[in-house]
């Protein structure tokens, strides 16, 4: 497969590229600076020319067509994953639209720059990593206003484009509660656990579970 991962500098967008490298596939992965991180630089060295490192702050308006150039050579895009987002608790009205604009606004603006290249594949699928913190019915803690809500638009986004595009199988997927550095010191997941679960409901989608809100062990959770 032809696969672009967002977020890959580190924590789960790492592990998903060294696990689709390792699937063999050829992967574009993106983030703001990959020459500075050590495990990407590592993977190109591995892997060659079947991993493409592509710097760009998703923020920018120019993010989704540089993304989209870099993939022109290639024959399709079969599967994007939106894995880039960010966790912070203020509530003020930078962190609101800051959240929303990484959370939200980029994971839509990446797909549909992307929605060409997709259609050209015959299964093409989009995962959306998100959150159980996105999901209203299990809020029972409240608190993360930014992160909540960011997260459950999200969610609604996921769900409008399986709709208007079904031809494309579109999820958002909760990776756990993994071991980065947004996870914290008490997380209990490993980041190569939530990256090959991730992997395993990748690999088992259907057509039916498009537009779907799946945890990474494959479970489907409440809105």
């Amino acid at each position: 497969m032809h696969i672009v991962i967002t977020g890959t500098s580190r924590g789960i967008g790492l592990e998903l590229t060294r696990q689709a490298l390792d699937k063999k596939h050829t992967v574009l992965a993106v983030a703001r600076q990959p020459e500075e991180s050590k495990g990407l630089k590592e993977l190109k060295a591995e892997h060659g020319e079947r991993l493409q490192l592509l710097a760009v702050e998703l923020t920018h308006p120019e993010a989704p067509a540089k993304i989209q150039a870099a993939v022109r050579t290639w024959p399709q895009v079969d599967l994007l994953v939106n894995n880039a987002g960010i966790l912070e608790q203020s509530t003020s009205t930078e962190t609101f639209l800051k959240s929303f604009h990484i959370n939200s606004v980029v994971p839509f603006q990446v797909t549909t720059a992307l929605l060409p290249a997709l259609r050209k594949s015959r299964q093409a699928k989009a995962v959306h990593v998100t959150s159980m913190m996105g999901s209203i019915e299990d809020n029972g803690s409240g608190g993360y206003y930014a992160y909540r809500s960011s997260k459950a638009a999200l969610n609604m986004i996921n769900k409008s484009l399986a709709i208007d595009n079904e031809w494309l199988n579109t999820i958002v997927i909760h990776p756990g509660w993994v071991q980065t550095d947004m996870g914290g010191k008490g997380a209990t997941t490993p980041a190569s656990e939530s990256a090959a679960g991730i992997w395993k409901v990748i690999e088992g989608l259907t057509t039916e579970d498009s537009g779907a809100f799946f945890d990474f062990r494959g479970k489907r959770l409440p809105w």
